[in-house]
């Protein structure tokens, strides 16, 4: 039997005991870090997945007028179905689903058109009920043979609600969040070893720091859909924003008859292209892109990058009077003698102008300013062309392309 004079004898080992500590103290702060990472991880995921699901929601419904058509007969014209598998690449959505209001499956992305067995969601139906979005975040599975199953992705039920309010049904939409997450979690790698490595009271300061590069890349991923809106080289409205920013003028009836269309084209822009090198043509195209933009009648005004070469302008709530001197500033502007690395280029522009009428959609306003541009190119370039009537079926035998 030991006694206690040998009790006495044994003494404790600073060292073991530190590094005992030292060891369960990282034990603690690595596994507490790990499942705090994790959790924050999906929250970040999770609600960023959300904002960009309904972003991508309201423009769908704002600039798709078949979704109801969708959602009743489960099939979506070619036009549209196109437009929304454009839309996919710029936002990272996989694929969609519609179910009507009493939870049935009304329309799959995957082929457009709705199986011939009916599928019942009672989450969809809860959805529609409560009015409320449910969001899950699934890891890859890669048993499972659809392809975002081999991807982390999220899952949002959100209500089908139309630009006027009526709740139609709900869409479900599954995101790729693979990109974020493994941005994310790459960030957090070498925060977590200085955490791991540091005491409790070095803790602060990575913790800190975790929270910065979560909202920077949160940020940066909100700034790269927020690019997409502009075209990068002009700094003008893309295509997209442009066209969405029409659709929604004939979404409001009282700016139907008020609302103002150029179509601009730059003269010989393939020539100048040719003679000066592509550095001058791009060039020419911001110079351009900054007239119309500095000449806007009023704040709702919108410049958009078309085409290569060519220009939209929308003027909603413009006189007749008004809609002539905003492109007769511009004719008078652009005729000035443009600049670049010692080379000078005098500007052509042909401008095709239209103001609506009560009966236009979207697709006729745009299609008569088309015309008018294309009166304009064909009686000499350089010049303005109000489109009138007689310029329907005028160049129905004639390629446009043999005037740009």
């Amino acid at each position: 039997m030991m006694g206690l004079g040998s009790l006495r004898r044994i003494k404790p080992n600073p060292l073991l005991a530190a590094l005992l500590s030292t060891f369960v103290l990282v034990s603690v702060v690595y596994y507490s870090l790990d499942a705090l990472i994790d959790w924050q991880v999906r929250i970040a995921i999770q609600k960023d997945a959300e904002i960009r699901s309904k972003k991508w929601t309201e423009n769908f419904f704002e600039t798709t007028p078949s979704v109801s058509q969708m959602i009743e007969s489960g099939v979506a014209p070619e036009k549209d179905f196109a437009k929304l598998e454009n839309s996919f690449v710029l936002t990272g959505v996989i694929r969609i689903k519609l179910f009507d209001s009493e939870g049935m499956l009304a329309f799959m992305s995957d082929n457009g058109v709705l199986a011939p067995t009916q599928f019942f969601s009672e989450r969809a139906l809860g959805v529609f009920d409560s009015g409320d979005s449910i969001v899950f975040l699934h890891a890859p599975e890669e048993k499972l043979g659809h392809p975002e199953h081999l991807r982390t992705y999220v899952e949002i039920y959100t209500p089908a609600v139309l630009p006027s309010g009526e709740c139609i049904g709900v869409v479900e939409v599954y995101l790729d969040v693979s990109v974020l997450e493994a941005a994310l979690q790459d960030s957090f790698r070498q925060i977590s070893g200085y955490l791991i490595a540091g005491t409790i009271a070095v803790l602060l300061i990575p913790a800190g720091a975790y929270v910065g590069i979560t909202r920077q890349i949160i940020r940066k991923d909100r700034q790269f859909l927020e690019f997409t809106r502009y075209d990068q080289l002009t700094g003008a409205l893309s295509r997209n924003s442009i066209s969405g920013i029409l659709t929604r003028q004939f979404s409001e009836p009282q700016t139907l008859s008020r609302l103002g269309v150029l179509f601009v084209d730059i003269d010989h822009f393939k020539q100048v292209n040719d003679k000066y090198g592509h550095s001058f043509g791009d060039s020419l195209l911001r110079h351009i892109s900054h007239i119309l933009m500095a000449n806007l009648h009023g704040k709702s005004d919108a410049v958009g990058r078309f085409g290569g070469d060519e220009f939209v302008v929308l003027c909603p709530n413009i006189n007749p009077h008004d809609f002539r001197k905003l492109y007769g500033r511009v004719m008078d502007v652009a005729q000035k003698a443009f600049q670049h690395d010692g080379n000078s280029y005098i500007p052509s522009l042909s401008i095709g102008a239209y103001l609506t009428a009560e009966g236009d959609t979207e697709k006729t306003a745009l299609h008569r300013a088309d015309l008018a541009v294309y009166a304009a190119k064909r009686n000499g370039r350089g010049q303005v062309f109000e489109y009138s009537e007689e310029l329907e079926g005028l160049f129905t035998q004639e390629d446009p392309k043999q005037t740009a």
